[in-house]
């Protein structure tokens, strides 16, 4: 392959950096062509229909509806110390692009973050008159867990990397692997099984979207990993960690789903090379 060269190389079926000199380009390119605006899908439909679904169909979907709206805007927050973290640390590749990586998706998860407010407020019809509001509304559906891990446990180990108490290998880890790699994985994937009969189409684009822009975030966290060289210690803990990630989100996802999302991340340590247990199925 030519240097200089676009190319997409996948590990598990996600994004993974090339070690090149032509990441801006590269990803200028892939990010470009992921761009999408909130504020454009059509909830009309949706918000017609969502009254008529099953009581226990529109619980368990706000259920999780309700927990992305919080997630997201955590999860936006929270990424700014890792650009920091990048830049501080020992790298095959170049630190200052990839802080500049970070800031790219943290600008996706803030589009997130509209996207499951919209939805909050227009087919939820959660009360409030902010996204704040709506938020506060929407911690009443979310479950106790997610709340947890996106409102205690990412906000204290960012918190961390920010003053050097935690490694950025540690904060990928449950960041990019178990946060979006596992927990975002398991809810997106029950979302869209859920909703193929396209009852709520706006509700069900606007998942794809974000969907497709996750697999370019855990291929990136999955590059942070190799190249940061966690210890067998930190990989052991990871994956002792997935399945409890899947299940934050209760009967609200099947079962299947979320084992499914937990096994993943075997599978992507295996194919980085950071695993020799070989892959799941």
């Amino acid at each position: 392959m030519a240097e200089g060269q676009l190319w997409e190389s996948t590990l598990g079926g996600h994004f993974v950096l090339p070690k090149r000199t032509f990441w801006p380009n590269f990803f200028s390119r892939i990010v470009s062509r992921l761009q999408w605006n909130p504020g454009a899908i059509d909830f009309s439909s949706d918000v017609h229909a969502w009254p008529g679904l099953a009581v226990e169909r529109r619980e368990r979907l706000t259920t999780i509806l309700a927990g992305f709206c919080v997630a997201e805007e955590a999860v936006a927050v929270h990424l700014t110390p890792y650009a920091g973290a990048a830049r501080n640390a020992k790298l095959a590749s170049h630190e200052s692009l990839m802080a500049w990586v970070f800031f790219l998706q943290r600008r996706d998860e803030q589009r997130h973050a509209r996207l499951f407010d919209r939805i909050a407020e227009e087919v939820l019809a959660l009360p409030g008159d902010t996204p704040d509001e709506r938020r506060a509304a929407a911690r009443e559906y979310a479950p106790a867990a997610i709340l947890e891990l996106f409102e205690e446990r990412l906000p204290a180990m960012a918190a961390g990397l920010a003053d050097g108490a935690n490694g950025l290998d540690e904060a990928v880890s449950l960041y990019h692997m178990l946060l979006e790699g596992v927990v975002f994985d398991a809810g997106q994937h029950a979302l869209l099984d859920d909703l193929e009969d396209d009852v709520l189409p706006g509700v069900r684009t606007g998942i794809e979207r974000v969907e497709r822009d996750e697999r370019w975030h855990v291929g990136f966290g999955l590059r942070c990993l190799i190249e940061t060289k966690p210890s067998p210690e930190l990989l052991e803990d990871l994956l002792a960690r997935a399945e409890d990630a899947a299940d934050v989100w209760g009967d609200a996802v099947p079962e299947a789903v979320r084992e499914h999302s937990a096994r993943k991340v075997v599978h992507r340590l295996h194919v980085a090379k950071l695993l020799q247990t070989p892959a799941a199925a």
